[in-house]
């Protein structure tokens, strides 16, 4: 029998149930209501100055070369008119560069489903300069073996697509010394005639790339390649170096293009935008000469690497366009090597390099039409005597 002693408690159990029903899914949708809002900050944030794909799709100009499928397969873009790009970048830097945060926060999910197994194997395990940083299995560069032997053809490298061809870099780690060897095999095996270096061997005392060319003149053997330094030329920001590779009787020419000013982890300074895109200048002359895969890396070969690579393609691409879509240009080169352009700085930093390429195409086209005047005015007065 319930006496009525028991009652107050019976009923004070059941409004606390309720009551923690009730505020369970006030919480849930307040999350949800969240996470809506997150999104449409995340993917709206300067929606006015966005480009409708649509678009492109049906006047057959898809950017960066994407096909239909790719263009379906793809979730993150975020193609800005280059005219609105200076007030889209001031809004997306509010509130701490808030909505640059958010933007970057989901670049971290690309690739996740992607496998890395020859990374994995204990084999080649000591071969990787960091344990977190592994090369997807489907994108990888594989070296060219006499020997079937488990593990022979890994270097831990990744084919990444350009502005004009799916395999216009490679990005690698700087080499070890227990794979230097290798690294000189992939830089002739792919016929590269560049190789980019984003850092220095050693970095606030510590050790990030091995010193994988000779230290003199005198040709070095790097397993069965011989590597010779032909020239060096050092400036203040960045030293442009020829080697000679031979193997058997063949030999080839290659350059070595080392910037030395960029912090790791971090981005050159705001005064040093300029030098940076000079240095990216001097490499696209050179790769223009070409169609083989330029070799760029750092220490990781993801962050400096990816920043330099998304440098270039844009700087290629603004020249053609009138807009840009670094979100879904940084995003593709995650989907071919895990946490390209690694850090948050690095990725407004490209914004920051895109404003200056935008105000030099600007005042170019501005001198080419007073340039245009100018001669119409002069043959104007030629006519007339």
């Amino acid at each position: 029998m319930v006496t009525w002693e028991t009652k107050p408690g019976v009923a004070a159990i059941s409004a606390l149930a309720v009551l923690s029903v009730l505020l369970l899914s006030l919480l849930i949708l307040f999350l949800l209501l969240l996470r809506k809002r997150h999104l449409q900050m995340s993917r709206g944030c300067g929606a006015e100055t966005f480009v409708n794909f649509a678009s492109f799709e049906r006047d057959g100009k898809l950017p960066y070369n994407w096909g239909k499928t790719a263009l379906k397969k793809r979730k993150l873009t975020s193609p800005v008119q280059l005219d609105d790009f200076d007030a889209y970048f001031k809004e997306m830097s509010k509130d701490s560069a808030y909505k640059f945060s958010l933007q970057f926060e989901e670049l971290k999910s690309v690739g996740l489903d992607l496998s890395h197994d020859a990374a994995d194997l204990p084999v080649n395990r000591p071969k990787n300069r960091y344990t977190n940083i592994l090369p997807y299995d489907f994108s990888r560069v594989r070296l060219i073996s006499m020997h079937d032997d488990e593990g022979a053809d890994y270097i831990n490298a990744n084919y990444i697509p350009g502005y004009k061809h799916a395999k216009e870099y490679i990005a690698t780690q700087g080499p070890l010394p227990e794979t230097r060897n290798d690294f000189w095999k992939m830089v002739l095996q792919q016929k590269s005639p560049i190789v980019v270096m984003l850092t220095q061997c050693n970095e606030r005392r510590r050790v990030k790339c091995d010193h994988y060319w000779p230290f003199g003149d005198e040709p070095v053997m790097y397993g069965e390649i011989s590597v010779e330094v032909l020239s060096e030329n050092e400036s203040p920001e960045w030293t442009i170096r020829k080697f000679r590779l031979g193997y058997a009787d063949e030999t080839r020419d290659i350059l070595h293009l080392n910037y030395t000013s960029w912090p790791d982890h971090g981005v050159p300074t705001v005064n040093a935008i300029e030098s940076i895109l000079q240095f990216v200048h001097i490499v696209r002359q050179q790769a223009k000469r070409t169609k083989d895969p330029i070799v760029v890396h750092c220490s990781a070969g993801v962050g400096r690497t990816g920043t330099f690579m998304a440098l270039d393609r844009l700087m290629q691409h603004i020249r053609e366009h009138e807009f840009a879509d670094i979100l879904g240009m940084v995003s593709e080169m995650r989907s071919h090597r895990l946490s390209m352009v690694q850090t948050e700085e690095q990725y407004v930093f490209i914004h920051q390099c895109v404003l200056l390429m935008w105000q030099k195409k600007k005042q170019q086209h501005q001198q080419h039409q007073q340039q245009s005047l100018a001669s119409d005015v002069i043959y104007e007065n030629a006519g007339k005597t």
